[in-house]
């Protein structure tokens, strides 16, 4: 009997049958006693038992073809969902170009946060990799040129390491991790430096105290270059042999200034001068001190403290092995870099350079044949820029190649920003950010001096944008197209989809069309206006260039036709624009929504005592901590709040800690407050001082008794539903079919009792809109798809269960026939022989 499926008959040739005494196998006769086709009878009247059997089979087909359909058009519009949604945020809408005037000298890219901006720029240096070659030759690559092995190291320059030497090293890698950085008293310039400076008589003094000890130092009178003004300033610091103050500038351009002593008690306070102005310094409230170094090596800790720069440190490894490190002009900077211990091998000119380029120093080593028998041993580093610059221990090789001259010096890219009277900006590589936001300009070439500017013009990428929309375009063009296909009439052929008549189906190409169609933007921008249009088929139509030229004319009004967006009526001109959208969700429905304020977001603060003076009576040393950072400032007796102020604020930015120390003052006096620079109850600090009371600053009520503040989140319902409250962010239940986790951020301050401040507006947009759509169509659990694709699949169930359960009632019936005409042709055979009996016994009747 053959396999029983929902396409298939489950009847089988059956015939009654005997079996010869001799042969292979039986052989089959059909009726051979009634002389009928019982294979036939069987037949005709199985195909009448099993036929509600294959009816249900055929359903099984259409509901399954049915299915597929439906799953089809919930992949379209799951597809859409996710091409909207890549346009639904205003942030999404920020796309910007960037050219420049000659791509021979640089290029520029604009990414996230780039804006519409203009500046010029010259291409002073292009960063560099640092190349050393040995001062002397050899005459072969067999030829000695190193005596032992020696250390080598890419990245020790870049975190203040001078120089290098080692003893009893192992082979390999030798980690430093500088935990605590050892630096000195430091003050760091606050406005860019032009790239050319001129002192003078009436600019050339520094009036700083240094490692406790008042000083002026008077800058030598010239024009200086960036570089030239910061060793004028250094040597301008040398008092009786002893140079007190080293002087850099920094990759943003600006001057630093810092005490060659390098610890703890290095301190370092720009109190006046005339030359302040003219760096870029200012005054300090307050002496910046240095910090004691501590320095791992290969796990065994060294501290470093109180020592001069440009001196050595001797490291133990541990393990028998040590390292002479020198320390470079600015200390040695938090963090952790490698060096490594480099086998001489036989010593020859070629086992260096194998195993130097085997070591992973980031160093190439070459052998550069100079001429027909002479050979230079160079390094190169592989990175560019002076953190990149290669320390080479030079004693093994001195007797061979003497000492090792630099081919090409380690250097930054450096840029001047606004020409000649501009700045200097530099970096390690070539790739130059930070001058606008988002944008990097990538260096090609250097300028020659008095060169022009080149022109940098960040500006709106409609073209970008065009081809994000034409994919938000496709992807409802292609579910519109799959709906019609399957509920759709075709009337060249006069035939409908299978899916034909189904009203969801009808409903959703509706909303799909009616969203473009209906939408408009700020100032009543339509759809057309930006190359999208519903043509008569029932897709839509969209031009590139079209759209591609308003976005460039006007990204925002462009961007406000697609975009989710909202706007606030105030129940009173007091709340007037306390209320925006901050997120909504694909199941966020557009609509008016009432807000509800029952309590205002706070920020966390400490307010002190009213001090009529003004000033603190006493000293006292005021620490604040938030999270894991802290911040201390030690107040002097009679020190002004405005003072204590501009020191907690340097030493709360040192230590990240988002906290703003400011003064309120009053007819009664002046008082110091503490305020967190966020909203809600995360926002949380603990204060602590070592004076309290009268004359104090008061920001706590006993000394060495900390004290701990904490903001609010805000708190109100949204249309009706309570919403949850994180800082000034007032966010609806996810579960609500209405809201579906609308947020808005409510800056409403004093509110302390349910009042109605307004009705917030959601506007969808266009993309928002469709994700809207394909959302509630496609949906897990929810979708209207999604629901009727879970009916066909229940349908479909039991309908196989149904199929499944004729099978053993037609199995049944197919053997109780085959059985009753095998008994047929028994009881025909039967009667056959009887006769055949009977004939003969009547024949031998006399």
């Amino acid at each position: 009997m053959s396999a029983i499926s929902p396409t298939s008959s489950t009847s089988t040739s059956t015939s009654t049958s005997t079996t010869s005494s001799s042969g292979s196998g039986p052989i089959t006769f059909n009726g051979i006693i009634s002389g009928l086709n019982t294979t036939a009878i069987i037949n005709a009247l199985m195909q009448a038992y099993e036929q509600p059997q294959i009816d249900i089979g055929n359903q099984i087909q259409t509901q399954q073809a049915n299915l597929a359909d439906y799953q089809q058009i919930s992949a379209d519009m799951t597809s859409l969902q996710s091409a909207a949604d890549s346009l639904t945020q205003a942030s999404q809408w920020s796309v910007m170009g960037a050219t420049t005037s000659n791509t021979s000298v640089a290029t520029a890219t604009a990414g996230a946060g780039a804006s519409p901006s203009t500046i010029a720029f010259n291409v002073n240096q292009l960063a560099q990799s640092n190349v050393l070659a040995g001062a002397n030759s050899v005459s072969s690559t067999s030829s000695t040129v190193a005596s032992s092995n020696f250390l080598l190291s890419s990245q020790a320059a870049g975190f203040g390491i001078s120089s290098l030497a080692g003893s009893s090293l192992t082979v390999g890698t030798h980690s430093f991790s500088s935990t605590s950085a050892l630096s000195g008293g430091v003050a760091t310039g606050t406005a860019y430096l032009p790239s050319s400076v001129t002192i003078g008589s009436s600019n050339d003094t520094i009036d700083a105290t240094v490692n406790g000890t008042a000083y002026t130092f008077t800058i030598a009178s010239g024009t200086y270059t960036q570089s030239q003004l910061a060793a004028a300033v250094a040597s301008a610091s040398t008092v009786s042999g002893t140079q007190y103050l080293q002087s850099r500038v920094n990759s943003d351009g600006q001057l630093v200034v810092g005490t060659s002593l390098l610890g703890s008690s290095a301190s370092l306070q720009l109190t006046g001068g005339t030359a302040l102005s003219t760096l870029g310094l200012a005054t300090q409230s307050a002496a910046s001190v240095g910090t004691a170094g501590s320095i791992t090596l290969d796990g065994t800790v060294t501290a470093v403290n109180n020592v001069q720069a440009g001196s050595t440190v001797s490291l133990a490894d541990g393990s028998g092995g040590t390292i002479t490190a020198g320390i470079g002009s600015f200390g040695i900077k938090k963090g952790s870099f490698n060096a490594m211990e480099v086998a001489a091998g036989n010593g020859s000119l070629q086992d260096v350079v194998n195993n130097i380029n085997n070591s992973g120093a980031g160093v190439t080593a070459t052998a550069v044949q100079v001429s027909s028998t002479q050979y230079i041993l160079q390094l190169s580093s592989n990175t560019t820029g002076t953190d990149g610059a290669i320390t080479v221990e030079s004693a093994p090789f001195s007797t061979a190649l003497g000492s090792f001259n630099t081919i090409a010096a380690a250097e930054n890219s450096q840029i001047t920003v606004g020409g000649s009277g501009g700045y200097v900006l530099s970096g390690q590589t070539n790739s130059v950010s930070g001058v606008l936001p988002g944008v990097t300009i990538n260096l090609v070439s250097a300028q020659a001096p008095g060169s022009s500017p080149i022109d940098l013009t960040v500006s709106p990428d409609g073209q970008s944008m065009a081809k994000q929309v034409q994919s938000l375009v496709t992807a409802a063009n292609q579910a519109l197209t799959d709906i019609n296909k399957y509920a759709g009439y075709n009337y060249s052929t006069n035939t409908g989809g299978p899916l034909m008549g189904d009203s969801t189906l009808s409903q959703l190409t509706n909303q799909v069309l009616g969203i473009v169609s209906n939408a408009v933007g700020q100032g009543n921008f339509t759809p057309a206006q930006a190359g999208l249009s519903v043509t008569s088929g029932g897709l839509l139509q969209f031009n590139a260039t079209t759209f591609a030229q308003a976005y460039d004319a006007n990204p925002s009004q462009v961007a406000s036709l697609f975009n989710q967006s909202g706007n606030f009526t105030p129940s009173s001109s007091a709340y007037s624009g306390t209320v925006s959208l901050v997120y909504a969700s694909d199941g966020t429905a557009a609509g008016a929504y009432p807000i509800t304020i029952t309590h205002s977001a706070t920020q966390a603060q400490d307010a002190g005592n009213v001090l009529s003076t003004g000033t603190i009576t006493n000293a006292e040393t005021i620490t604040v901590t938030m999270g894991s950072a802290n911040a201390s400032y030690a107040a002097s007796a009679g020190e002004s709040l405005t003072s204590i102020a501009q020191g907690l604020n340097a030493a709360f930015v040192a230590s990240g800690i988002a906290v703003a120390a400011t003064v309120v003052t009053s007819s009664s006096g002046s008082q110091l407050v503490l305020t967190s620079n966020q909203y809600g109850s995360a926002q949380s600090f603990t204060v602590d001082s070592t004076a309290a009371g009268s004359g104090q600053t008061g920001l706590v009520a006993t000394a060495n008794t900390p004290e701990t503040f904490s903001g609010t989140d805000v708190a109100g319902t949204i249309n009706g539903v309570a919403a949850t409250g994180s800082g000034q962010v007032l966010s609806a239940p996810s579960s609500d079919p209405t809201l579906a986790g609308l947020a808005v951020q409510v800056t409403a301050s004093g509110i302390t009792s349910a009042t109605n401040i307004g009705t917030f507006n959601y506007q969808q947009g266009i993309a928002g809109g469709l994700a809207y759509a394909a959302n509630g169509a496609a949906a897990p659990v929810t979708g209207s798809l999604t629901t009727t694709i879970s009916g066909i699949q229940g349908q479909i169930t039991n309908l196989q269960q149904q199929y499944a359960s004729y099978t053993p009632m037609i199995q049944a019936e197919q053997a109780m026939l085959e059985q009753e005409f095998s008994t047929m042709e028994s009881q025909l055979g039967a009667l056959q022989n009887q006769g055949q009996y009977l004939s003969g016994q009547i024949k031998q009747l006399p």
